[in-house]
């Protein structure tokens, strides 16, 4: 889950809100102190990383690509400045691109190997945001897709690919914003599954929708622990 907050006063409250969740059901939290890692380490996001470790979660880097429009050296040196700063367990590759194009498709796949060359336990998740070709999945260029990132709206009418059937649930995430009520949250996450998707978040926020967590979160990590 995307959490865009920082950690402290009522952001602090937040990641540990998190940790309590990772105890329950399992749970992966975006860390993102500056549109990717910034240039010097921040004490209180070591220490809120530290939480969601202790209590059996994980943490990874949010790093932005712009659609392939950014050199991959910057997409590198984020990396590399993540790994210097920070107890990441791999990243988010944010901005992907979701068509076929060959110089597109490589772009990723060169991002994928120069962080399985670092570690193969690093866990990359690509984010398109919306449905993307087989290639994807069956080079890899990421271990799980966000193939839905959107409002609550637009998901009523989403389908997953035909080719998505051949692949595990767990590599495939939908983020849902704008669910402004429990109920509909709850559809959401009770049906994330059967639209091929086993990694599921939701939030009632509209306009900056990860900058906290939604007021209905326990009801969503109860949904989630029954799913």
């Amino acid at each position: 889950m995307p959490a865009y907050i920082y950690p402290s006063g009522s952001g602090a409250d937040a990641w540990t809100t998190l940790a309590t969740t990772a105890q329950t059901v399992p749970t992966t939290v975006i860390l993102n102190p500056s549109s990717g890692p910034g240039s010097v380490q921040d004490a209180n996001y070591v220490a809120a990383i530290a939480q969601i470790h202790a209590a059996g979660g994980k943490v990874i880097g949010y790093v932005s690509t712009s659609y392939t429009n950014r050199a991959l050296s910057a997409v590198v040196q984020d990396i590399g400045t993540y790994l210097s700063l920070y107890n990441v367990d791999g990243f988010f590759i944010d901005e992907m691109t979701s068509d076929s194009v060959t110089a597109h498709v490589q772009y990723y796949q060169s991002v994928y190997n120069y962080i399985k060359g670092l570690s193969t336990a690093y866990a990359v998740t690509g984010n398109p945001g919306t449905n993307v070709p087989e290639l994807y999945a069956s080079l890899p260029v990421a271990d799980r897709f966000v193939v839905f990132e959107n409002g609550a709206s637009q998901y009523a009418s989403y389908a997953p690919q035909a080719w998505q059937a051949n692949y595990p649930t767990s590599r495939f995430a939908h983020i849902v914003y704008g669910a402004t009520s429990s109920s509909r949250m709850q559809n959401i996450v009770q049906g994330a599954a059967a639209l091929g998707a086993a990694n599921v978040y939701v939030t009632s926020k509209g306009v900056d929708p990860y900058a906290a967590l939604p007021k209905y979160w326990n009801l969503e990590v109860s949904a989630a622990a029954a799913n």
